[in-house]
């Protein structure tokens, strides 16, 4: 789900950390190369801007451009890719899931008030994917023959995990946690442009970031912590933010008041209190937490708790690659389709069945074998289907 705010202030504040990516411009290269694709924000980049998403969705639409994507990136720049799902919350990430949730109910109610006052589709930002987008854009990335692979929580360890693993040209994304970490070649997908036969985008260089900022990498997994994360929640760090936004300096006018208004401000003075901390502080990030909390949240009721807390943010950028989960597979391995799978399986075994029994009625029927009629009567006893297409061939034998 990324950092808070971070993106935004890279973006606003570090241009020399941008570096334009031509895709297709690679010329003499004949090995492919794989991009690992975070897929909800990919969907929202496919889904045209011409596209209406108020009734729906415009579907027919949008599996013409998931194809125009698939083959731009394969034909064109000779590259493999691998979409990312996430198949789940874990319960640490809960509660900023439960935000921006909330946030999307208020998005929400922002697009029922344009079109009551109105009368057509809001500004583009509004747009939120239903579920049919979702279905419909793993299913036709699947038919393109795309690797999908579905992870029980976040996708951004698992994305990680496998682009080490594979040897990945990049990570094709919106999701600031890869500025975090070592992550091979973090493309914005925000950039993301195609025309014709050209892929262009933007490269977010962290080794540039650290230099604009003046910041070690090695203080990256803080600064995230500080900021907001999956792991720790923006609402805990309130009281900590609301007094470095205190020390403002007011005499910088609007243009400072607007900053703080888009939460860059924000950013810049958390970057400003880590940049600050104690140089024996900053080599042993760890080792010196419960000095750090002091300073950032004094008056926290259970320090133990607090402290346990930071130490799993800090955690999740651990740069330790892990072996890819049991979810890689050439098609999409969420529990749903597993389960889904299996049970087609069972009804397709019983279907067989059932026509083999048809035809062994018959052949008692037409040649009076009575041996083969007990066999019938026997195996319907043995096993009644809850499937009603398997109870019908059950009984048409009635009609041979």
């Amino acid at each position: 789900m990324g950092v808070r705010g971070l993106q935004s202030y890279i973006l606003a504040k570090c241009p020399d950390s941008l570096i334009p990516i031509d895709l297709t411009g690679t010329s003499g290269v004949t090995k492919k190369r794989l991009i690992v694709i975070e897929g909800w924000s990919c969907l929202r980049s496919v889904y045209g801007p011409h596209m209406d998403f108020i009734c729906g969705g415009q579907y027919q639409e949008f599996r013409a451009s998931i194809r125009r994507f698939v083959n731009t990136f394969q034909q064109v720049a000779n590259c493999e890719l691998v979409v990312f799902f996430a198949g789940g919350v874990s319960q640490e990430e809960r509660a900023e899931w439960a935000r921006r949730k909330s946030h999307n109910r208020d998005t929400i109610g922002l697009v029922m008030q344009s079109l009551r006052q109105k009368g057509y589709s809001p500004d583009r930002k509004h747009f939120l994917p239903n579920e049919t987008h979702v279905q419909v854009f793993r299913q036709v990335l699947l038919s393109c023959h795309v690797k999908v692979v579905s992870t029980p929580h976040s996708t951004g360890r698992a994305m990680l995990d496998y682009a080490h693993k594979n040897e990945a040209y990049g990570i094709l994304a919106n999701d600031s946690d890869f500025i975090m970490v070592n992550a091979p070649r973090y493309f914005s997908l925000h950039h993301l442009r195609i025309s014709g036969n050209t892929i262009s985008t933007m490269m977010i260089d962290r080794d540039k970031i650290a230099e604009s900022l003046d910041l070690p990498l090695t203080l990256f997994p803080l600064l995230s912590c500080l900021l907001g994360n999956d792991i720790v929640s923006f609402e805990l760090l309130e009281p900590f933010h609301s007094r470095l936004l205190a020390l403002v300096d007011e005499e910088d006018g609007e243009g400072k008041k607007r900053e703080v208004s888009d939460g860059l401000q924000l950013v810049g003075a958390v970057i400003t209190f880590v940049r600050e901390l104690e140089p024996e502080v900053q080599t042993d990030i760890t080792g010196n937490i419960s000095g750090i909390l002091e300073k950032v949240l004094p008056d926290a009721e259970d320090k133990e708790e607090l402290r346990a807390l930071f130490l799993r943010g800090l955690e999740q950028y651990n740069e330790t690659t892990v072996a890819p989960s049991a979810t890689d597979s050439n098609t999409d391995n969420s529990p749903f389709t597993v389960s889904f799978l299996s049970n087609a399986s069972t009804r397709v075994i019983k279907i067989i069945k059932s026509v083999g029994m048809i035809l062994l009625s018959f052949m008692a029927r037409k040649y009076q074998l009575p041996f083969l009629s007990w066999l019938v009567v026997i195996s319907e006893a043995g096993e009644k289907s809850s499937d009603p297409r398997v109870d019908v061939l059950n009984h048409l034998w009635r009609f041979a």
